[in-house]
């Protein structure tokens, strides 16, 4: 692409959100949200596309209709290492109680780093562990996987089924870590349950260390709405590991493609559907698995 070919832009997230039905229970997580942060933080990566316009106060309006209180900041892939954003968004804040942030790492993040961003609530590292990013070296996750474990942090794992098949021996090898597979694992839901990559992950989270993000069922889906093959796999997951199963939006729904963009209510409801709209796991899974994962009060 020459420097002033025009980037691909992709839909814009839905700007009038709604109160989910039910509205969750008071304490609910939203454990992904992505905030982008104009020319100011210009993108460490080479990319082809627009950035979201999605400020923190877009976020915290957005989250706020629907009734959940706390935040998980996840560092945007595309800065990679550059972490002056989400240092300034967390200093930014005047109380942090409730907020809680998730970066990248490589062996280029320092110790100093590390410790500055421990301080300000930063409590997981997220590998992108997929062959359409670039190969990804075990050495080097383990290295990192290492580095975190030193400050109590957990690691989130945004991968593809056949990177989850590949990396499998590795990630098995890890026991006293506690390790998150984001968005359902991606797996495609045509396959049906007995895919390969669905039994590995069923078997992970028989692990105490394992845990799973029940998100963006509804962009994986083939459907434009109501999203009805993402609902066995929601239950499967939840029926696997109940006390480790957390749950987000991914706001502002970055690079969306195909189909018609929801309401963030939308999400919400789906995921009540893979509880079958039960109270107490709606309640474990909002709360109090985030709460502990994240290390909220």
């Amino acid at each position: 692409m020459t420097a002033d070919a025009p980037k691909e832009r992709f839909p814009d997230w839905d700007r009038n959100p709604r109160p989910p039905v039910p509205m969750p229970p008071r304490g609910s997580c939203d454990c992904q949200v992505h905030i982008y942060g104009g020319d100011k933080y210009p993108p460490k990566w080479k990319i082809g596309h627009e950035l979201p316009d999605a400020s923190l106060a877009d976020a915290q309006r957005v989250l706020g209709v629907m009734g959940f209180d706390r935040m998980v900041l996840v560092h945007p892939s595309v800065y990679e290492t550059d972490y002056r954003l989400i240092i300034d968004l967390l200093k930014g804040l005047p109380d942090r109680s409730n907020y809680r942030g998730v970066v990248v790492a490589t062996d280029e993040t320092t110790d100093a780093q590390l410790a500055e961003l421990d301080s300000l609530g930063v409590c997981g590292v997220r590998f992108h562990i997929a062959s359409r990013y670039e190969p990804y070296d075990k050495a080097h996750f383990l290295r990192t996987v290492a580095r975190v474990r030193e400050l109590g942090w957990h690691v989130r794992l945004h991968l593809d089924p056949p990177d989850l098949i590949e990396f499998a021996d590795v990630l098995k090898s890890i026991e006293d870590v506690p390790m998150s597979i984001d968005h359902m694992g991606r797996v495609d839901f045509s396959k049906g349950l007995d895919q390969p990559a669905m039994k590995l992950i069923l078997d992970l989270l028989q692990r105490p260390n394992w845990w799973m993000m029940a998100s963006n069922g509804n962009r994986t889906s083939a459907m434009d709405k109501d999203w009805d093959d993402a609902v066995p796999f929601g239950r499967a997951y939840v029926e696997a590991a109940p006390d480790r199963i957390i749950w987000a939006t991914d706001f502002p729904h970055v690079r969306w493609r195909k189909k018609r963009m929801m309401n963030d209510a939308e999400e919400v409801e789906l995921f009540y559907r893979y509880v079958d709209h039960d109270a107490g796991l709606i309640q474990k899974i909002l709360v109090d698995n985030a709460a502990r994962l994240h290390g909220f009060k």
